[in-house]
């Protein structure tokens, strides 16, 4: 079993593999990323996750130098050597590559841009449920850095999970300007109020998760009422239910919120019933979707 690194498309271990310190990712945070994980040992909404990084690279006027269908190829090269007895997580950075002096200006950043896969064992399940605590750090604003660019600048998240942690939490939950709720550190959040699922709308701030997008659309093909709208940190703490969405921990039962208990403490009916329909969603995703879709990359 290997850690492995594709640079470029040239692959070495894990422990192995470096970027020059003139690198504006390592620098100054200049960089763009995506994480997907193998499901069934297919590359579970690679798709999804690839359109989703030219987004973020568009945001940011940083050009991509490999098309889609190339970087598919390196990362089924990678996985191949990796040689992984069980599902793989993949991580997929782009930087705008070496600058020619540690100056911000983008007058320095000659180019081209610079793209690291990281392989390595995807982590296990979430077994237990999470505690969130609400910090007093503000989600970045969108006349900032827009939180719907998935960039390898998280230091208020690394702030904010940290904490969190201080108090005795799992994650954070971020709010907005306005005092609106918008993400956890990595996840986007869902509550269920009196019967009814609520998730905060983009325009509050958040990101685009793959995760929360599935679970949208199997909410909509399944006619499960949904609402996109503004969630209050009160509404939050006084949900029946809350539960936390991303790739690496699927739908995520929250039983505590600032040290009080969501509902009666323990993981809702109609989180895990959402929880098992999104497994059974993306089983027939892999089926009927990404598994012909991974089949056809060329080797």
């Amino acid at each position: 079993m290997r850690e492995l690194c594709n640079i470029d498309g040239r692959i070495a271990p894990l422990h192995e593999a470096t970027v020059p310190v003139m690198d504006r990712g390592f620098l100054f945070g200049d960089s763009i990323y995506e994480v997907a994980c193998t499901r069934w040992r297919v590359p579970f909404a690679v798709p999804e996750h690839l359109a989703r990084l030219r987004a973020s690279a568009e945001g940011l006027g940083l050009t991509i130098p490999v098309s889609d269908a190339e970087l598919m190829q390196w990362m089924k090269a990678t996985l191949r050597a990796a040689e992984l007895p069980g599902e793989a997580y993949v991580r997929i950075i782009v930087t705008r590559g070496s600058g020619s002096a540690p100056n911000i200006d983008l007058g320095y950043a000659p180019g081209p841009a610079r793209v690291v896969l990281i392989v390595r064992p995807a982590p296990a399940p979430m077994t237990r449920p999470g505690k969130l605590a609400i910090v007093e750090r503000l989600r970045v604003d969108r006349r900032a850095l827009d939180p719907a660019i998935k960039s390898g600048n998280y230091l208020n998240s690394v702030l904010a999970l940290a904490e969190a942690k201080r108090v005795g939490a799992d994650d954070c939950l971020m709010l907005n300007t306005a005092g609106y709720v918008t993400e956890a550190s990595t996840s986007n959040a869902f509550a269920v109020r009196g019967g009814l699922l609520v998730t905060p709308p983009l325009t509050a701030g958040i990101l685009a998760g793959v995760t929360r997008g599935l679970m949208l659309e199997m909410c909509r093909r399944d006619g499960i009422a949904v609402a996109e709208r503004d969630l209050t940190a009160r509404e939050l703490r006084g949900a029946d239910e809350v539960f936390l969405t991303s790739t690496t921990k699927d739908a995520w039962p929250i039983v505590a919120i600032d040290g009080q208990p969501v509902g009666n403490g323990e993981p809702g009916a109609r989180t895990l019933q959402l929880g098992q329909a999104l497994a059974s969603f993306a089983q027939q995703l892999v089926r009927e979707r990404y598994a012909p879709a991974w089949q056809s990359v060329a080797d």
